[in-house]
């Protein structure tokens, strides 16, 4: 059989939408404005769950990528209950739901399976094994994290197979899990590669026999580092999955753009996108772990954590 997802945006990327980078200030700062515009959007997501299960949708997915960008107390104190709310509407319509959440969401995995979801989707910034832990505790299934360019756009079939192999290998992939890409697939992925992972999940075997004496090739950074101690202003460097498609980086990129406006002094900003070769052997050399990230002049200074603009301006000039 196969299961029919249907998608939507969770409450807390809705209300970024609504109130731009603002909303990571107002959590701290005007708490009840946050809970008031939570309450709304989450009235708007129980609205069209319930629209994808009467048009036949077997799972909801709520995508909200922002849940990465904060803390644990932050998503306890602003998110356990909207998301309760939300699951509950979808499990009493008789359909299953799906938390996709994108970045490093380790440290809100524990309180995402307190919403009670059915399953919890992960990307390739989450350990795998440490997220199952976790979620196999709570009875909650977990989906990941093949990574989306590095390996399903830009690898081999090679690539693919021995990346769901070792993925299956080191959790046990029996019970509560369904291997699957970290996020949405690019649009240009080879057929052929997702006829890999296929094959490696049904017919392991058989792969490992494909792959057998396969070695992947390495990347190679062909461009040239920034000379960081000698520039002639600060450099804010935005490594990001894609701005134009993965929320979390969207406004990781709109903090960093938004401080260069504010701030009372000149300063760069660049975006590296994840979609290009070339960029995620940068990432490589650069030591880059987590997407989004925001480097200042060569050095980490956020970590899927959106700063905001008092807090990223002060960044800049201490760097």
């Amino acid at each position: 059989d196969t299961a029919i997802y249907g998608v939507c945006t969770g409450p807390f990327t809705l209300a970024g939408h609504l109130r731009g980078t603002d909303v990571f200030m107002d959590m701290a700062l005007d708490p009840d404005y946050v809970e008031e515009l939570l309450s709304y959007t989450k009235e708007v997501v129980k609205a069209v769950s319930e629209y994808l299960i009467d048009a036949g949708a077997d799972v909801v997915a709520v995508t909200d990528p922002l849940v990465s960008q904060i803390s644990p107390d932050f998503f306890e104190d602003f998110l356990e209950e909207p998301f309760s709310d939300i699951f509950e509407t979808i499990r009493n319509k008789g359909a299953k739901s799906a938390f996709f959440v994108c970045g490093n969401a380790t440290r809100s995995i524990e309180p995402m399976c307190c919403t009670h979801p059915d399953a919890i989707s992960i990307d390739e910034n989450v350990n795998l094994p440490s997220a199952k832990a976790i979620t196999d505790k709570h009875g909650v299934c977990i989906c990941g994290n093949i990574p989306l360019t590095s390996v399903m756009l830009f690898g081999t079939q090679q690539d693919n197979a021995k990346c769901a192999l070792d993925i299956c290998d080191s959790i046990d992939a029996s019970h509560l899990y369904i291997c699957s890409p970290g996020c949405d697939m690019p649009y240009d992925v080879p057929v052929e590669n997702t006829i890999a992972v296929e094959q490696a999940v049904h017919q392991p075997e058989t792969a490992r026999l494909m792959i057998k004496d396969y070695k992947p090739e390495e990347l190679v950074f062909h461009g040239e580092l920034p000379d960081y101690e000698h520039l002639e202003r600060p450099l804010v460097e935005v490594f990001t999955l894609d701005s134009a498609t993965c929320a979390a980086c969207t406004y990781m990129k709109a903090a960093a753009v938004d401080a260069q406006q504010a701030a009372d002094f000149p300063m760069d900003v660049v975006e590296y996108k994840y979609t290009c070769v070339e960029n995620i052997a940068r990432c490589k050399v650069m030591e880059v772990k987590q997407l989004p990230s925001i480097y200042i002049n060569g050095k980490l200074a956020f970590s899927s954590i959106i700063p905001d603009r008092e807090t990223l301006i002060n960044a800049i000039k201490e760097a």
